[in-house]
């Protein structure tokens, strides 16, 4: 089969090494179509340009039909979140987020995140916080951020659908075969479980930012720069991990051929420009600066130059970059087993998964490659490099469609077996630590909270106790600020993760009958008590054990 030829549409010579399969046609008699149509009459008399259309339209069909599917995929996401919120098993995470949303749309437009104390803009730069706030003037409820994050999970998938359904379009792969492909890339979607890891711990700017970057690498790919740059900048609004994603769709528009090489090198600087300037201004204090300091040579690292001490140590010393990545390969292929690894060796594959697995594979946290949500910009990306490289193979080698095949229903099975038993942690609802009597009690304790009260909270349900100024998970033994008449003592001593049940309890009686606070619930694990502190107190310390002596 002959290489692209110089006037194959633009989107196919971006991915290097596939080849266009142009369709036959006879030369053309009588004026074009209106639409640009090719015209002529095949050797059956039909006009080329009407079969052409046609074929157009039903690849049409077959994706709104497929956007369906993923629209009601979506209200299904939306309902587990529900259900995740109505069982409050949401914590510190949620917490930063909903502080600063309910903040910011009640007017307080900067923000301090006392859950870390720091300014919220200096945690990681999540500009895009400040337009989503505008939701709280229609809906003041939390639950929003979750149904928006649902949003962005399935509004990947569907441009991803998308963009798969117009690869397999152009590359005239025969319809009744592309729809198939199509179909298991939908299934793949839809089960993979990620999303569902995703989705069970709180919220996140990695999934919004995927969204985004997503459109912006589908633009690229249809030639449509201008609209792809205007995706990337509200990528950069996302954070300082939103400016690791763009240097990674960079890479892929570098690779991917000469028509898009430019602007793949300045999404490239783009995004290190970016992560210079958020360094620059202090901003990154949330992201684990110190998680990479072992790079460097050092214990811990912070401020502006932490990231040109990071790289100085890469170039330095690169046995350690090495040694690190060749201890998470395990978990990298975890990772991407359920949307297929064979996407990788495609240009719009490689780039953004490669870039963003390892920057977490680097972090000296297991976690943060573990941990679906950090990551979830790899599976759409990757899903849509195993489909261009499985068509490859097809179109190029000899029993192509055999070896595809074999390989894609692989893909398959790999991800709807792994997604019913296991995720890159676990696929299991983890709100089943939080029972519905004790999810009640604490709904309970939440409506009985002052609106301006302060609250001290167990770290694994504090994220709906935190849509107020001040607040704080309850640290054993550690002293917290007192800034209001009212603190709000709540202990879920079945899921507290930073002490032991005795340590609760001893908690619980102290603030009971030392502090005389007053019972708001006690029941099924819950315990919540409404103190005022006595005038002039600036701190409180809760004990986990009696005084030593």
């Amino acid at each position: 089969m002959p290489p692209p030829s110089p006037g194959a549409p633009a989107g196919d010579r971006y991915t290097p090494g596939v080849a266009t399969v142009e369709p036959a046609e006879a030369p053309a008699t009588g004026p074009a179509p209106p639409d640009g149509s090719p015209t002529g009459v095949d050797g059956a008399g039909r006009h080329t340009h009407a079969r052409t259309r046609s074929r157009r339209s039903s690849w049409s069909r077959f994706r709104w039909t497929g956007s369906a599917v993923l629209a009601l995929w979506a209200v299904g996401l939306g309902a587990l979140s529900s259900f995740v919120y109505h069982r409050v098993f949401l914590g510190e995470d949620f917490a930063i987020y909903n502080q600063a949303w309910t903040l910011i749309g009640q007017g307080h437009l900067n923000p301090y995140e006392t859950v870390y104390g720091l300014p919220f803009v200096q945690s990681n730069f999540e500009l895009i916080i400040w337009p989503l706030a505008l939701l709280h003037l229609v809906i003041p409820q939390p639950v929003v951020l979750l149904w928006v994050q649902d949003l962005a999970l399935a509004g990947a998938g569907i441009v991803t659908f998308v963009w798969i359904t117009e690869y397999l379009e152009r590359r005239q792969v025969r319809r009744g075969v592309g729809i198939g492909i199509a179909v298991a890339a939908l299934v793949v979607i839809m089960v993979n479980p990620g999303v569902y890891r995703s989705l069970q711990f709180d919220i996140h700017m990695e999934p919004l930012a995927t969204f985004f970057l997503v459109l912006a690498g589908r633009d690229l790919w249809h030639g449509r720069t201008r609209r792809a740059w205007a995706w990337v900048a509200v990528v950069l609004l996302c954070g300082s991990f939103g400016a690791i994603m763009v240097v990674g769709l960079g890479v892929s528009a570098l690779l991917a051929g000469r028509e898009t090489r430019r602007a793949g090198v300045l999404m490239v600087a783009a995004g290190l420009a970016w992560t210079v300037l958020i360094s620059a201004l202090h901003a990154n204090q949330g992201s684990g600066l110190s998680l990479y300091a072992y790079l460097a040579g050092r214990p811990t690292l912070s401020g502006g130059g932490g990231v040109a001490l990071i790289l100085a140590g890469i170039v330095t010393h690169p046995w350690r970059v090495v040694d690190q990545l060749n201890r998470r390969l395990g978990d990298a292929y975890a990772l991407i087993k359920p949307v297929g690894v064979v996407g990788l060796a495609n240009a719009w594959g490689f780039g953004v998964p490669v870039t963003v697995m390892t920057v977490d594979a680097l972090n000296s946290r297991p976690d943060f490659l573990t941990d679906s949500y950090q990551n979830f910009a790899v599976f759409p990306f990757v899903l849509l490099g195993t489909v261009m490289v499985l068509v490859w193979l097809a179109q190029w080698l000899s029993w192509g469609w055999i070896v595809s095949a074999v390989v894609g229903a692989l893909v398959l099975a790999q991800a709807l077996a792994y997604g019913l038993t296991a995720s890159p942690t676990s696929v299991r609802w983890t709100t089943s630590q939080v029972s519905p009597a004790m999810a009640a009690q604490l709904r309970t304790a939440l409506a009985r909270t002052p609106a301006d009260a302060e609250t001290i909270v167990t770290l694994q349900v504090m994220g709906r106790f935190c849509g107020r100024q001040w607040c704080f998970f309850f640290y054993p033994d550690g002293a917290r600020p007192v800034h209001s008449r009212d603190v709000v003592f709540v202990f879920a001593t079945p899921i507290e993760s930073l002490t032991t049940q005795a340590g609760s309890a001893y908690a619980i009686a102290y603030v009971r009958d030392t502090l005389h606070a007053r019972v708001l619930v006690d029941a099924d694990g819950v315990a919540a008590f409404d103190w005022t502190p006595p005038p002039g107190t600036s701190y409180v310390t809760v004990p986990t054990s009696p005084p030593a002596g």
